[in-house]
């Protein structure tokens, strides 16, 4: 295993990458990415004169949209089945965050960096940082009632996929609700998911099963 910076013209996403990321996911990586630079390399393996994206998809689409060039890579010799098994790993392997740690490692962030910028790059929201950051100043009892908080706070992905005619209909009900969700999405950043949920509601408020 070898670390080699590579031209982004010979970087190619894997066709049969499961992992997705929605448009507000997107944008946080992006500004992850514009922020701090990529710290990590790409996985990649070789395929004829390219490179296949085993893991960083997600970022690589970023770095064609802000124009990286140069892109750092972990290149390994693998065939398609040992591939598909190591990317499923790297994608699905995550530990679980500590609450009180994370709680002080949040606060000491926030004394230093505005809120807004910290929500820009996490996937958190307003009520779930404020949660979280206060979360290791009382008892066990009151960190259990603060993380309870904090997921209901969080920002969750769905990703959902439409036939075109399907796809059609529901961009035409997000663009009629939209200008409604803007002025409901105070606890949501993500004005598009906001919108959803209203779609959501207002067919649940209506619905009379028999």
């Amino acid at each position: 295993m070898k670390i080699i910076t590579l031209p982004l013209t010979v970087l190619v996403e894997a066709p049969w990458n499961p992992n997705q990321m929605d448009e507000a996911g997107f944008e946080r990586l992006k500004n992850s990415l514009t922020r701090y630079g990529l710290v990590e390399p790409l996985v990649v393996r070789p395929i004829q004169s390219l490179y296949e994206v085993l893991s960083g998809n997600q970022r690589l689409k970023v770095i064609k949209d802000i124009g990286i060039e140069l892109v750092p890579c972990v290149v390994v010799d693998l065939k398609d089945a040992e591939a598909m098994l190591l990317a499923q790993a790297l994608n699905g392997l995550r530990g679980q965050d500590d609450l009180a740690l994370k709680g002080a490692l949040l606060k000491e962030i926030l004394s230093s960096i505005p809120e807004s910028e910290v929500l820009s790059v996490l996937p958190e929201t307003s009520q779930s940082l404020s949660t979280l950051s206060t979360i290791s100043e009382g008892t066990l009892a009151e960190h259990l009632e603060a993380w309870e908080q904090a997921q209901a706070a969080r920002l969750s992905h769905m990703q959902l996929q439409f036939t075109r005619p399907q796809l059609e209909t529901v961009q035409e009900a997000l663009a009629r609700i939209l200008p409604v969700a803007k002025d409901s999405s105070k606890d949501n950043p993500n004005t598009r998911g906001t919108a959803m949920y209203l779609l959501c509601k207002f067919f649940l408020e209506r619905y009379q099963p028999e």
